[in-house]
């Protein structure tokens, strides 16, 4: 059996992934003992919270938290057509087992919605190989991607991998049509009975570094449950260069309730994504001179080419689907700017 480290697993989902090139996904997290206070002080009236379907349980736990969640009231309620292509999925449970729930498909909708009514111009792409948008195989093992531009975003990739209820992995990577900003990433994970968590806004140059810690450390200090540490023996040599000193990391195990899971991730999730959008949204480049945006896309192209070539995402595509399909998964759908190896 193959094991991957914590690091490796994050980068399928990219920088967490929020960016963090780690493990991508029912298991609690692993907290510090003062996080771990917290999930035994559960109100009385919550206490059936676990037998609920997980959406009903998420949708309450809204109604009971003074935290401010930006149109999450409408989470579980239809959305207006993207386009004919871009409406709403409705692959909410496990392509194994309808009694699997696809454990972050509320998060994937989420973000597609809050997208949806936040961006300017926000539309779904295509694939450049179509066929790749959902690849699933007899061991009923599915991987199904998207891609959006906006005017923010040069591009905006969602990628949500189900094999059951032992792994459950949704990553993202949000690529600012805006050199001057960092890319956003979070990687969501359930595998076996571990919860990962990973955001980051990832800095390809200097002053980035500077507007992570503007904007993604007060995040990590208000969530403390995000504030815990990759070591060092985690990292490979230069990969300092592609995480900010503010990545978000939650680890959560199986012993902890789905409902404390949740009422940390929402709210460090969203702030993230919203300060990011805001960043975007009050950048003064819309339309890049095509110097400017020669410059972006190699930006870009060395996020693709650095994760990419540590992505553990091959070996574990590649044991489901075979080692020519992962490649195609991986370098046309998951970092398109970066040439496979035999290319390289």
């Amino acid at each position: 059996m193959t094991y991957f480290s914590i690091r490796q697993l994050a980068s399928l989902a990219m920088p967490i992934l929020i960016c963090a090139n780690s493990v991508l996904m029912t298991s609690a997290w692993i907290v510090s003992s003062t996080d771990a206070s917290v999930a035994t002080n559960i109100p009385k009236e919550n206490e059936n919270l676990n037998k609920m379907p997980q959406e009903e349980m998420i949708h309450k736990l809204y109604k009971q938290t003074d935290v401010k969640f930006p149109a999450f009231c409408n989470l579980f309620a239809p959305s207006p057509p993207l386009t004919p292509q871009t409406t709403s999925s409705s692959w909410s449970h496990s392509i194994q087992d309808n009694s699997i729930p696809c454990t972050y498909h509320p998060v994937w909708k989420w973000q597609t919605e809050y997208f949806q009514q936040h961006l300017h111009n926000f539309r779904q792409v295509p694939l450049s190989d179509p066929s790749l948008a959902e690849v699933s195989d007899e061991k009923n093992t599915r991987v199904r991607t998207k891609w959006f531009a906006s005017d923010e975003y040069r591009l905006i990739r969602m990628t949500y991998m189900d094999g059951g209820a032992s792994t459950q992995i949704f990553t993202t990577v949000c690529y600012p049509n805006d050199v001057n900003l960092p890319i956003m990433g979070h990687g969501l994970l359930q595998v076996g009975d571990r919860r990962i968590v990973i955001s980051d806004f990832t800095p390809l140059q200097e002053s980035h570094k500077t507007i992570a810690k503007e904007y993604l450390e007060p995040i990590q200090q208000q969530h403390t449950s995000f504030q815990q540490p990759i070591s060092e023996r985690f990292f490979q040599q230069g990969d300092d260069l592609f995480w900010s000193d503010y990545t978000l990391v939650g680890r959560f195990s199986v012993a902890q309730d789905a409902e404390e899971i949740w009422k940390h991730l929402w709210p460090a999730y969203q702030a993230c994504v919203e300060t990011h959008v805001q960043l975007c949204q009050g950048s003064t480049t819309t339309d890049a001179a095509a110097v400017e945006r020669e410059q972006l896309e190699e930006q870009h192209a060395r996020y693709d080419v650095h994760v990419s070539s540590r992505d553990p995402a091959i070996q574990m595509l590649a044991r489901t689907f075979g080692k020519k399909m992962a490649t195609k998964i991986v370098y046309q759908t998951l970092f398109p700017l970066a040439d496979p190896p035999s290319v390289q």
